[in-house]
């Protein structure tokens, strides 16, 4: 039987893909303190993934790329001997910077296949093990590019707006399961990934950005709910922001 107090998760296994850097690394180290039966933390970059390990004490480490619907499906299925799954963050994502004649169009593949059938494949993982116990909540990290459209990065703005939608069509299928689904939707974070942005100094100049720890806080606030409680959708830009 699962245990909960009137603050949420006590115990279980929380899966955080995209795990070893930036919202991710935030999200890790955040809940590594609680007193969850194990952090398992997902990254397609293993270098990356091992000095993030080196700081943690205890926490299970897998290299995994959130594409590959056959290793995400392992995952999840190896993990559930850890303890009960009971919370996914697919947070894995990538930046896709370029107009619409982007000289090379492939590379809005990767941003599609990463930061919208990855979380697809990651929901889907998971479910597959909550559903068999009827608990567990899953946080997808999105953006607030999924809200809106601007100039400069089409595919990013695409691919977030399909995983918005898609999370929300899942939350609807799961009404009566017990499985909670929530979307986060981050503005301007401060991340190496929005520093590698070509505008990013411009945009500094006007905006104090968010810190990955508010992004952490809002993940951990969705978490202490109680079971009859589900936040669907949790939106957070910096005060200064207007897109």
């Amino acid at each position: 039987m699962r245990k909960y107090g009137l603050g949420g998760l006590v115990m279980g296994v929380v899966v955080v893909t995209g795990g070893a850097s930036g919202i991710g690394a935030e999200i890790v180290r955040r809940l590594h303190e609680r007193p969850t039966t194990a952090v398992v933390v997902v990254d397609g970059d293993a270098e990356r993934l091992a000095q993030m390990g080196a700081g943690l004490d205890g926490a299970q480490l897998r290299h995994v790329d959130v594409t590959d619907w056959a290793a995400m499906d392992a995952l999840m299925s190896d993990v559930s001997g850890l303890g009960p799954l009971e919370a996914v963050v697919a947070n894995a994502g990538v930046s896709c910077v370029g107009p619409v004649l982007e000289p090379d169009p492939n590379r809005w593949r990767r941003a599609i296949e990463v930061n919208t059938l990855g979380v697809m494949f990651t929901v889907r993982a998971a479910l597959g093990q909550m559903c068999e116990h009827g608990v567990g909540t899953i946080i997808v990290v999105a953006s607030a590019s999924g809200r809106l459209s601007y100039v400069g990065e089409p595919a990013y703005v695409a691919s977030k707006h399909a995983t918005v939608a898609f999370c929300d069509a899942v939350r609807k299928e799961l009404v009566g399961s017990g499985i909670r689904m929530c979307v986060v939707e981050p503005g301007l974070v401060d991340t190496p990934m929005s520093r590698s942005h070509p505008m990013i100094d411009e945009v500094l100049g006007q905006v104090r950005p968010l810190d990955v720890d508010d992004i952490a806080r809002s993940v951990e606030f969705v978490l202490d709910q109680p079971p009859h409680c589900a936040i669907n959708e949790i939106l957070i830009r910096p005060t200064n922001q207007d897109l």
